[in-house]
């Protein structure tokens, strides 16, 4: 405290750093003269008269894994800043403790360093805890990695099987009823392996996963030159709860379109789009599959088949509505209040 200082705030100051459990210290640099307060050799864990008394002996202190990248962050701050704030271990007698330092640097009227000061925490318990986290994590990781692979291995063993059996029958609708059952495996397959590439397991990149099922289907279903499959989607992650129905919807829209719009070999284009609509009480988001194909009387759909009830199904698991129209070929539309997730 300095002559004809306030008494009352040098108090609060000291009690504001007992209570945070804080200590503090002042280098002068042209001396290389440390000084630490009693609270600060508390937080190292160290006997007040042997707190280092220059930047050297300071140094010692630190772990030298450490020690490095703490020198060169305060000699940055000597070159050209004022304030750093940064966390680094103390090798304390052969115990570890994990310090925070916050440090602000004052120089002369010409510009050169002319002291620093910082206070400090003991965080170690904190850290603790950061590390406890993170191997609990790693090992939830490598637990998802073993079912990752025993899941994948499950859906290729089920599809092969459902391919042999497709292979076998005679009856061209009955295979087509397979090949449509392997599709929607695929389907799941691809969200599965999203969620394990993206590590994310709350939330879904729509664009990246609808196209991935476009991808599918254009070589399942939709293999022929003549019928092309375009994909188009706002950026948008949804919760799993809603992207697993939305994807086994455009499956199965998209798969009867490619078997029902373009009879005889004529050409056309399926379309998949999914936008975002700004809406008063939360985002809106629409679904269109669309196919320029004959159209739903046309290709004999009046009555819908297994594929739009179950579309229809899994649209009322997400309270959305499903419409069709047809207008040059058909059109269906999916809207839904989107379960947005960042």
């Amino acid at each position: 405290m300095t002559a004809g200082g306030d008494p009352s705030a040098h108090e609060r100051l000291v009690a504001a750093l007992k209570a945070s459990r804080a200590g503090t210290w002042r280098w002068d640099i042209p001396a290389d003269r440390v000084d630490w307060d009693e609270a600060l050799s508390q937080v190292y864990g160290l006997p007040h008269a042997e707190a280092p008394r220059t930047s050297g002996a300071f140094l010692k202190l630190i772990h030298p894994d450490d020690r490095e990248r703490c020198g060169k962050l305060l000699g940055s701050l000597l070159e050209s800043g004022s304030e750093i704030d940064y966390e680094f271990r103390a090798l304390i007698g052969g115990r570890i403790v994990w310090i925070y330092d916050r440090s602000t640097l004052v120089r002369d009227a010409a510009g050169r360093p002319a002291y620093m000061t910082g206070a400090c925490l003991d965080v170690t318990a904190r850290k603790q805890i950061e590390e406890e986290h993170n191997a609990a994590l790693e090992k939830y990781r490598l637990l998802l990695r073993e079912l990752n692979h025993r899941v994948k291995n499950h859906l290729q063993m089920i599809t092969g099987m459902l391919a042999l059996k497709a292979a076998r029958q005679a009856d061209p609708e009955v295979r087509h009823e397979f090949e449509k059952a392997i599709q929607r495996i695929h389907t799941l397959a691809e969200l599965h392996a999203r969620l394990y590439r993206d590590d994310r397991f709350d939330a879904i990149d729509m664009e990246a996963y609808l196209t991935g099922i476009c991808d599918g289907l254009r070589g399942a279903v939709l293999p022929h030159s003549w019928v092309a499959l375009d994909c188009v989607s706002a950026p948008l992650r949804l919760s799993i709860d809603q992207a697993v129905p939305i994807g086994l919807i455009v499956n199965e829209l998209a798969t009867n379109a490619a078997k029902y719009a373009f009879p005889d070999g004529r050409a056309g284009k399926v379309v998949v789009r999914l936008e975002v609509d700004p809406h008063p009480d939360g985002e809106h988001a629409t679904l269109y599959v669309a196919d320029n194909g004959v159209g739903l009387a046309t290709a004999g759909k009046g009555t819908p088949g297994v594929g739009l009830t179950m579309a229809q199904g899994l649209a009322e698991q997400i309270g959305a509505t499903l419409d069709a129209t047809c207008d040059g070929g058909t059109t269906y539309t999916l809207r839904f209040k989107a379960d947005r997730r960042v």
